[in-house]
């Protein structure tokens, strides 16, 4: 699944191909199954955070998948 990030350290949004995406239900988070990684200064390690397309992405996630 291709979902859109913002990078928390330059800021730049871009779309990344994260795979099978799911939900730590323990800690109420989503996990995907490949770590986002910002293509323009390599940012790892969560720093790729959900932008206003990407948490709409999700939310139609959450709601086709029931």
């Amino acid at each position: 699944m291709e979902v859109n990030f913002k990078c928390k350290d330059c800021k730049t949004h871009y779309d990344y191909e994260v795979g099978k995406v799911s939900i730590d239900k323990k800690k109420y988070s989503l996990v995907f199954e490949k770590e986002p990684v910002c293509p323009k200064c390599g940012a790892t390690d969560g720093k790729g955070l959900l932008s206003e397309l990407g948490q709409s992405q999700m939310t139609d996630w959450w709601l086709n998948k029931r």
